[in-house]
């Protein structure tokens, strides 16, 4: 069984082969107290369950006010979410590890 998740968006794909394949994007940054918080534990859950999802992305707006993604699927970017120790996840978005969001 899967632990409590609560995203703001799961979207479901069909896959090159046909079948359908969840998404999930959930929308981020630092205007809540936990941010840091949430988005480790979406790191953990990408890492344990991962391989059941199409993608699993973090959104939010970078200090340029572009939509930046984290694409929890990366090993080379959950490490980074886990090693974070700034007050602000922005700065996440902010660096190598984001995209911009597509």
């Amino acid at each position: 069984t899967w632990p409590s998740l609560q995203v703001v968006f799961v979207v479901v794909s069909r896959r090159d082969d046909g079948s359908l394949g969840a998404s999930i994007v959930d929308p981020h940054g630092d205007h809540l107290a936990d941010a840091k918080g949430k988005l480790r534990a979406l790191a953990q859950f990408a890492e344990d369950h991962g391989d059941r999802f199409v993608r699993i992305v973090s959104v939010a707006k970078g200090s340029d006010g572009t939509l930046r993604a984290l694409d929890l699927l990366e090993p080379a970017v959950r490490q980074p979410v886990r090693d974070f120790s700034g007050a602000e996840v922005t700065a996440l978005y902010d660096s190598e590890v984001a995209l911009p969001y597509q």
